[in-house]
């Protein structure tokens, strides 16, 4: 789709694909601009259009990217093969937590793919999910062996029950609306929880939840 862009150094495509991403969550998409993308990665704005067809292209080279860099910089970073599901999600949502301070805006995107003005791209976020899915399944699927969870709960269930919950935490964390949507169904309204006591009921209700 983009193989004269995947020529570049690595560097150069990093730049320019960060300097899209920052663009795209403060403005949004339509908004975001290809002069201000093209200025802050420090080329021309024909330049840009050699390595991609349109904006929307390009786009799809930054979800792409943002995928990359969350399965290695968070999902195999913040997980151990050793460890029990409660100790995983708890380290997958710290790493979170983390991530956000270097790639805040990677994450305002992601977040953002689920509104309906993109819904035109709702074909990307299938790759999206599906990493997330795979992944959560593979963590289910090592706790039901381990016998921690009982298998007849449906792994594809409890994968999706850790999703939504994970999604939600880590969407409060770059969403106004997600943090006080987590503190209405969590906590109190009128008093924001901390990170560590959002973290904490999140644990809490899926110990519950899963009778562990």
């Amino acid at each position: 789709m983009y193989d004269a862009f995947k020529k570049l150094p690595v560097a150069k495509r990093h730049r320019i694909l960060n300097s899209a991403i920052k663009t795209i969550a403060e403005k949004g998409y339509d908004a975001a601009s290809i002069s201000t993308i093209c200025r802050r990665a420090g080329i021309s704005n024909g330049a840009l259009y050699k390595y991609f067809k349109n904006k929307e292209t390009m786009f799809y080279a930054c979800v792409e990217y943002g995928v990359e860099v969350m399965m290695q910089e968070l999902y195999l970073k913040y997980t151990n093969e050793n460890d029990n599901l409660i100790e995983a999600v708890r380290n997958l949502l710290y790493g979170f937590k983390e991530f956000t301070k270097k790639h805040r805006d990677m994450l305002s995107i992601y977040s953002d793919l689920g509104s309906g003005n993109m819904n035109r791209f709702a074909a990307i976020t299938e790759k999206v999910e599906y990493e997330g899915n795979m992944f959560f399944v593979d963590l289910v699927g090592k706790a039901v062996k381990r016998g921690e969870i009982d298998a007849r709960l449906g792994i594809d269930v409890v994968a999706h029950l850790l999703d939504s919950h994970i999604m939600l935490y880590s969407y409060s964390l770059v969403s106004d609306y997600h943090a006080r949507r987590f503190d209405a169904f969590f906590g109190d309204s009128a008093k924001r929880l901390t990170e560590d006591q959002k973290i904490d009921k999140i644990l809490n209700a899926l110990k519950k939840l899963l009778r562990i």
